[in-house]
């Protein structure tokens, strides 16, 4: 039975430069920037070893094709030849993804395949540009049903930005009833996501999924219509053995209680 070690980072919110930014504003002005805290996860995590390294989305916070290049020079920097897998977000621009970080001349969603180690990675666009809630199309549900009729040696882990369901109340995603079907029939044992800035873990639609924290700063629902800005940050390891996922979380600064409290 093979055996995976995953770090799961997601919600990185690189820029080169904050100034001028969301992030640069009032309630989420702090002194050290998110890419502070990704660099320090990050280090953590490669110092750990881990077979593969996943961003599950928000790489970038609505920058340039220059802000993906300086990214791209981060982990090549950082990764120590540990394979690194991207997933794109909401507050990620396709386009400039696919020039600054892939060198592609691109647009659409990014959906991908990945194999190691007799697992297969299928990479799971959930975002559209600017919108905080999800959506699955039918198309990528008809992608999702054609790759999956072959089983994976191993299994396969579904990577995408928007939890299918979440604790949050502050967004939904919208996906075909098709996609239950395409799941239940198929090897797709964990689904690993983010977005949310808080992590959970829970079951949707018969199989594991797992939600990593941010590094631009964490968010608490506390009722349906206000949620809580905090200080946490971190990310995860998964530990996969056979399809037996065990999840430990990682925070990368001291708790605080919050920032703010956001009414909507």
């Amino acid at each position: 039975m093979a055996s995976l070690r995953i770090a799961h980072l997601s919600d990185l919110h690189v820029l080169r430069d904050y100034h001028g930014s969301m992030l640069d504003r009032e309630p989420l002005r702090q002194p050290v920037p998110p890419v502070e805290y990704f660099l320090t996860g990050l280090r953590e995590a490669v110092a750990s070893k881990p077979d593969l390294i996943v961003l599950t989305g928000d790489l970038v916070h609505e920058g340039t094709v220059e802000d993906y290049q300086y990214l791209r020079q981060l982990i090549e920097r950082e990764r120590c030849g540990i394979p690194v897998i991207p997933v794109l977000g909401n507050h990620d621009l396709k386009a400039c993804f696919y020039r600054g970080y892939l060198g592609e001349e691109q647009s659409g969603r990014y959906n991908r395949k990945y194999e190691w180690n007799g697992y297969r990675f299928l990479v799971l666009d959930t975002s559209t540009e600017r919108n905080g809630c999800g959506s699955i199309t039918d198309e990528q549900v008809a992608w999702l049903a054609e790759e999956l009729q072959t089983p994976a040696p191993q299994g396969t882990i579904l990577l995408g930005h928007h939890p299918l369901e979440s604790q949050q109340a502050w967004f939904h995603t919208d996906y075909p009833a098709a996609l239950a079907d395409v799941l239940k029939n198929s090897d797709v044992f964990v689904y690993l996501c983010g977005h949310a800035h808080y992590a959970e873990t829970r079951t949707v639609l018969g199989i594991q999924q797992i939600t990593a924290e941010s590094f631009a700063f964490g968010v608490e629902t506390v009722s349906p219509t206000e949620v809580i800005y905090t200080e946490t940050r971190g990310y995860n390891t998964c530990w996969i053995d056979g399809t037996t996922v065990i999840v430990h979380p990682h925070q990368v600064f001291p708790f605080h209680p919050q920032i703010c409290r956001i009414p909507f």
